[in-house]
């Protein structure tokens, strides 16, 4: 099966953390109740799942076998950075800020859970990266492990322990 390929626009959001409360329900027992301390969280992961269905759509889950996911989430400059004649020299090239990117990244493959792939844990590399650009929104492909890619990684590692 190739890869599936796909954008996602609008302003990329962390899962960020969670939290539980419990609550008694009405015969007596008492629940936990969860919540996501960022509410951006849910209409971003909404986003995220429908473009992946439009993706998918005529196409088959992603099961049983080791997958590549590789995102480029791109975000908006803030104001301060332009000045009269455009970008300031300051300026940084990279968002060096929140939101965190390992935070971005839980929050998309979350929501590709059960639509690109049947386990997230099969997942096996990520490429992420966060720049500055326009639209805003994620760029997202999702493949099958190579390998020959795999085989690179092992070797690495084992070069990395080898040594002292």
């Amino acid at each position: 099966m190739d890869g599936v390929s796909f954008f996602v626009p609008g302003t990329p959001a962390p899962k960020g953390s969670m939290k539980a409360f419990a609550m008694r329900a009405k015969d007596g027992r008492v629940m936990a109740r969860v919540t996501h301390d960022n509410k951006r969280t849910k209409p971003w992961s909404t986003a995220v799942a429908y473009a992946a269905q439009e993706a998918m759509r005529g196409r088959e889950l992603f099961r049983d076998t080791p997958l590549v996911v590789a995102i480029t989430f791109a975000l908006s400059r803030p104001s301060a950075h332009s000045g009269k004649r455009g970008l300031k020299p300051s300026a940084p090239r990279w968002p060096q800020t929140r939101p965190d990117l390992d935070k971005l990244t839980r929050a998309a493959c979350d929501a590709l859970q059960g639509i690109v792939f049947d386990e997230d844990s099969r997942i096996v590399m990520v490429a992420v990266a966060k720049i500055y650009a326009a639209p805003v929104g994620a760029a997202i492909r999702v493949s099958t492990a190579l390998e020959i890619m795999a085989s690179e990684f092992e070797q690495a590692y084992a070069l990395r322990v080898a040594r002292p």
